[in-house]
């Protein structure tokens, strides 16, 4: 594949311009890489306190050095690689699932559009660094992967895998699992047609009719008839999700023995609820997203007059007015550290008049509704119903803005959409990522810049 080979090639410049470069450890790379020492080194007792996150990337590349020699975890480089090889498997992952959601797209389509998911900037980054992203990713899209092709027991052990490279992970298990419950339980169900139609539904020719179908009970006795029949097929359904049930029950022993979701610094990982995170994240998503969700047709759609989406905007704007002004959070973290791109993104937007971040509420109903127009027409309102309770789950917890948190939301949303018909978008989208990722990388390795009240220590731009 073609377009594997570039994705290696440029996975390889990178790398070897960033090892090149910053051949020491950088920032949480001071936490990371030590602890990987000693996990290859035997000693599984001692932990630093200052990780957050199970040791899954440690167990990973002690496994490594095991099949290529201790040496390795003696290498920064080399431990970086480790997520060079994640990045690899994410794309063959992407793209097997591109083809089970969308088995009538070409093949030149399917590679381009799983080579532009494999190049999202945010994550893509994360592959030259020792951190957690790539292996959590990996694991939980593989996850996803495995429950689309009915092999549940792999599924449900990548499930596990994946919530040992990040706790937060146990929602999108989760998430996979129900959709695992719906395959098995509403194989050839009539009952699910009402509602496999989700975009004529919500965006059909007569107009706005969200609030129709979830009104007219059609999507709730639907709901109920599935609870009915997990119910009554429960001993069918717990043998063949035997890893899922037990990565729930195992998450439920560790949140009890751990006494929190937290490992270590627990002072500055304070779940609350932060409701504009959200918001954030729609407008996120738009921008990344607009080579195939802003298309003409969409753009007409929002422009023709419709009372009801007017209320519906009116009454959304309302609600949203309320939570920026009850539930807007500051982390500390968001305010002090000027080596991410957050920190400018707030200082210099939402900081600069108090009014900023409620003046930006049209914007975020605008992008929430382009979001939710795209992927209405490509996917079933259970899945949409699940994805959003995902997002929910996994942004209002968290106190802190890091695009980080947005990964797995973005691309669980983009590979609903599936490659599209232009397939200019896709080489659109191409070049805007790896405009993006030249970027920051020419930001992170030659823009440097000291603290004063450290200047011994070198900083760098980040995502």
């Amino acid at each position: 594949m073609a377009t594997l080979a570039v994705h290696c090639a440029l996975l390889a410049a990178t790398a070897n311009l960033v090892n090149t470069h910053i051949p020491q450890s950088y920032m949480d790379e001071i936490f990371h890489i030590p602890q990987a020492q000693r996990y290859c080194s035997n000693d599984f007792t001692t932990w630093d306190p200052k990780l957050t996150t199970p040791p899954g990337l440690y167990l990973i590349s002690r496994a490594l050095g095991s099949l290529f020699g201790n040496d390795l975890c003696n290498n920064i480089q080399a431990l970086r690689a480790t997520n060079l090889l994640f990045s690899v498997g994410m794309y063959l992952v992407i793209r097997r699932i591109i083809s089970l959601l969308h088995p009538s797209t070409n093949t030149l389509s399917r590679d381009l559009f799983a080579l532009a998911l494999t190049w999202f900037p945010v994550l893509m980054f994360f592959n030259f660094v020792y951190y957690t992203d790539a292996g959590s990713t990996f694991f939980v899209l593989l996850c996803y992967m495995l429950v689309k092709q009915k092999q549940y027991t792999l599924a449900g052990l990548s499930g596990m895998i994946s919530l040992t490279f990040r706790q937060t992970n146990i929602i999108w298990v989760a998430v996979f699992m129900a959709l695992a419950i719906i395959d098995i339980v509403a194989l050839n169900d009539p009952l699910l047609d009402t509602i496999q139609s989700f975009g004529k539904l919500f965006f059909g020719e007569g107009g706005y009719k969200l609030t129709y179908l979830v009104l007219s009970g059609t999507t709730m006795n639907v709901i109920q008839q599935l609870v009915i029949k997990t119910c009554y097929r429960l001993p069918e359904i717990v043998k063949r999700l035997f890893f899922f049930c037990l990565a729930l029950v195992g998450f439920m022993a560790f949140l009890i023995w751990n006494q929190g979701i937290v490992l270590g610094d627990r002072a500055n990982h304070v779940a609350g609820l932060h409701f504009p995170q959200l918001f954030y994240f729609s407008s996120f998503l738009s921008f990344f997203a607009s080579p195939w969700i802003l298309t003409s047709g969409a753009i007409k759609t929002f422009m023709q007059p419709n009372l009801a989406r007017c209320l519906l905007c009116m009454g959304a704007a309302c609600i949203m007015l309320y939570l920026i002004r009850h539930y807007t959070y500051e982390h500390p973290f968001l305010l002090s550290d000027n080596r991410h791109y957050t920190f400018y993104i707030w200082r210099k937007i939402y900081r600069r008049h108090w009014s900023v971040r409620f003046l930006a509420v049209p914007l975020y109903i605008i992008s929430g509704w382009f979001n939710l127009h795209a992927i209405a027409r490509r996917t079933t309102l259970l899945v949409v119903m699940g994805y959003l309770a995902g997002i929910v789950a996994t942004l209002v917890p968290s106190p802190l803005l890091e695009f980080r948190y947005f990964i797995i939301p973005f691309l669980f949303y983009c590979l609903q959409l599936g490659p599209p018909q232009q397939q200019w978008r896709t080489w659109i989208a191409l070049l805007v990522y790896a405009i993006l990722h030249l970027v920051t990388i020419y930001l992170f390795v030659y823009r440097p810049f000291v603290w004063q009240h450290e200047p011994d220590q070198i900083q760098r731009f980040m995502w």
